[in-house]
């Protein structure tokens, strides 16, 4: 199976959280571009201090989104289906109030659909979170990412 599918995969998993371990941020960031880009999906990328953007339409910063909360607060507003990629979220993911964010967001039962997708070397999930994340390696080459669990 190549990475395109693999991703399809975590999309359709019913998981809301996913974390990809990957040493290749920006080749991944590549994938999900080319996902939005062929299938319409509404696919956004945030990178600390940057703010947040769809992907394919760069050039447009969503306001308010600069900060890990901001972000967040968006993304539990939000009334459409959207995957969110979050690169350099790491010493975010340490702090209790967006602990309490990502568990509303995984426990929004009945709401829109989202999938939030934690990029990094290794995220460190809240462990309130445990068994709620799609967790996944991503090595950067040609292999399809591997995942790991189910959506709990």
């Amino acid at each position: 199976m190549d990475a395109a599918r693999a991703v399809e995969r975590i999309i359709g998993s019913g998981y809301r959280l996913a974390s990809i371990h990957t040493t290749d941020g920006d080749r991944l960031v590549a994938l999900f571009k080319r996902l939005t880009l062929t299938t319409g999906r509404a696919v956004y990328h945030w990178r600390a201090g940057a703010g947040l953007y769809r992907l394919g339409i760069e050039h447009i910063l969503i306001p308010r989104t600069r900060t890990p909360s901001e972000v967040l607060s968006y993304i539990r507003a939000s009334r459409h289906f959207g995957i969110y990629v979050l690169e350099g979220f790491d010493e975010a993911l340490r702090r209790q109030s967006v602990a309490d964010d990502l568990t509303a967001i995984a426990d929004g039962a009945g709401d829109t659909q989202r999938l939030v997708v934690f990029v990094g070397e290794a995220p460190p999930m809240p462990a309130s979170l445990e068994g709620r994340v799609a967790r996944v390696r991503h090595n950067g080459t040609s292999e399809a990412p591997r995942t790991a669990g189910t959506p709990g």
